[in-house]
């Protein structure tokens, strides 16, 4: 199954070299739960837009599609996307994009990223998701949402 977490919350500024939680409500116009595995409820908390694996089972696994556009204010920018994932002191993050936005400054570069995540442990399982992307030059991010592909063990 899948839930589609549609974002509506407004653009995100984006600080010179600084990781920032990408945000999303799940009350987008395109948002969709009507096809979630049973028993899953949900797989995001729309309070924060982290990813949320309380419902997932170990061995699960899930594949998110992240859409969002980002607007650097110099070109070359360097984008840099990753998760966050595990809990306190055995937290990790996973780096999954990397990229130099060279076509200009003050313009949109929209970016649709799938990343696949596995339970594969109970610290991964009892954490969160942290969607977070860092610029090298400030710019905003505006965030369409994610699609969450669940595949239940």
């Amino acid at each position: 199954g899948f839930i589609d977490y549609n974002d509506s919350s407004s653009s995100v500024s984006l600080l010179t070299d600084t990781w920032t939680d990408v945000p999303n409500d799940g009350a987008g116009p395109f948002s969709n739960s009507t096809y979630k595995p049973n028993p899953v409820t949900d797989v995001m908390d729309t309070s924060t837009g982290y990813l949320d694996f309380s419902d997932l089972t170990l061995g699960s696994e899930i594949y998110v599609r992240n859409d969002f556009s980002v607007n650097p204010t110099t070109n070359n920018a360097l984008l840099e996307v990753s998760y966050v994932l595990g809990q306190g002191a055995s937290e990790y993050r996973l780096l999954f994009w990397s990229e130099r936005l060279d076509n200009g400054s003050g313009i949109d570069y929209q970016r649709v990223i799938t990343f696949p995540i596995y339970m594969g442990d109970t610290n991964t399982q009892g954490g969160v998701g942290k969607l977070q992307v860092k610029l090298s030059t400030p710019g905003t991010l505006n965030n369409n949402g994610s699609y969450i592909s669940i595949k239940l063990r």
